[in-house]
């Protein structure tokens, strides 16, 4: 019979790394819960969480869990809780957007310490980005006294509409940028991956706090939208799920039309360009969105027209797909929403489902922190897949 084993040293890895997500899920964790929650024995658990303990990479907070009022005092050893040391090694993380390119820094908690970004337009250079990101990347380091030595990796996102610019290469039905992470590797000696950044933004928006079971949505706006689904805390498709199905989707089959897209589409009834469109017809103005938020919230009648019609239109895309997704979460991406906007969306959501259980917000990953979204790349690849081991380590 053909059988297949498995190796101590990935038998040590995977260990590691499911305590990691333990630990990243709760916060805080005693090692008895740890054990209980993984199924291995508390004297394993004990074992390998010591070792991580004495790396650095855990910190064992010393403090037990405080009793409980009411009740009987427990006997025996008190918990003590540990956590991810989040200052055992730091990332790096740049996103490619539409329109401006934002790289930093950050710790294992996620915690920006300095970012930078760079407006871009169709003349930039795709070498002017690269040397961008090296010599941000280099100025952050060298004004926290870090070392390539402490950085566990970039992670780069890239939107769909910079793709070719930036040579990504479909291999098998999954875009890889092999070429700009050799660039970056090359200058920055620390090991690069690279993503669409709709997954990375996903990503980074994960609410490891959420109950289990639980499935989470985002949904992102840029030149066309696109959305990714989180089942039980895991990304639906890793980080090469096709995320641009949406944007066909039809809202109104009798609605606006958009050269080489379906009657009544997403992207013909509620992109950005098919608002700008949309808003000049209503107004015979050339008005930009954040122009048309203003006019919104001081109640102008022809704005108000289109972009109430345009929230009638995304409750009905939010509600449609988080039903099919089975999600009770909704974070939005990249939206430019006047003030009033997200609570009318979210009455216009509850009025669709009956009730208040669908919730939807506005990611906190953008602007000059959405290299968080690398970040997180960086971290999932770098950190939790080893378990916090390095290259070269052993079973030592």
């Amino acid at each position: 019979m053909d059988t297949k084993g498995i190796s101590k040293l990935d038998l040590k890895r995977r260990n590691r790394r499911q305590i990691l997500l333990a630990i990243r899920e709760a916060g805080t964790l005693a090692r008895v819960d740890i054990a209980a929650r993984l199924s291995l024995t508390r004297a394993a658990v004990t074992i390998i969480t010591n070792q991580m303990i004495s790396q650095n990479i855990l910190e064992d907070l010393n403090g037990p869990i405080p009793e409980a009022q009411e009740g009987p005092k427990k006997k025996g050893r008190k918990k003590t809780m540990i956590r991810i040391n989040p200052s055992y090694k730091y990332v790096l993380g740049a996103v490619i957007n539409d329109n401006d390119v934002c790289v930093g820094l950050s710790n294992l908690a996620g915690e920006s310490l300095g970012s930078a970004v760079l407006e871009l337009n169709d003349k930039t250079e795709q070498q002017e980005v690269i040397s961008f990101i090296v010599n941000t990347c280099v100025e952050l380091m060298q004004k926290q006294n870090i070392t390539n030595k402490q950085v566990l990796g970039l992670g780069v996102g890239i939107v769909p509409p910079r793709f070719a610019q930036f040579r990504a290469e479909n291999k098998n039905g999954i875009v890889t940028f092999t070429k700009l992470c050799y660039l970056l590797e090359m200058e920055l000696s620390v090991p690069v991956c690279a993503a669409g950044a709709i997954a990375l933004y996903t990503l980074a928006n994960i609410d490891y706090k959420a109950a289990p079971n639980t499935n989470q949505l985002l949904i992102y706006s840029g030149a066309a939208y696109h959305s990714a689904a989180i089942s039980d805390k895991e990304l639906l498709g890793g980080i090469a799920a096709d995320t641009a199905a949406i944007d066909r989707m039809i809202l109104d089959p009798a609605g606006a039309e958009w050269e080489g897209y379906p009657r009544g589409s997403v992207h013909a009834e509620i992109t950005r360009a098919a608002l700008l469109k949309l808003l000049k017809q209503a107004t015979g103005k050339d008005l930009t969105i954040d122009e048309a938020n203003v006019l919104y919230e001081k109640g102008d009648k022809a704005v108000s027209s289109v972009l109430d019609r345009a929230l009638d239109r995304l409750a009905l895309l939010v509600y449609n797909l988080a039903v099919s997704n089975h999600a009770n979460a909704v974070t939005l991406q990249d939206f430019c929403f006047a003030p009033k906007s997200l609570g009318i969306l979210q009455e216009k959501l509850n009025m669709l489902a009956g009730n208040d259980e669908l919730t939807v917000k506005l990611s906190p990953i953008t602007g000059e922190k959405s290299f968080l979204a690398g970040c997180a790349l960086a971290m999932e690849k770098q950190f939790f897949d080893l378990g916090g081991m390095q290259p070269g380590e052993t079973m030592a």
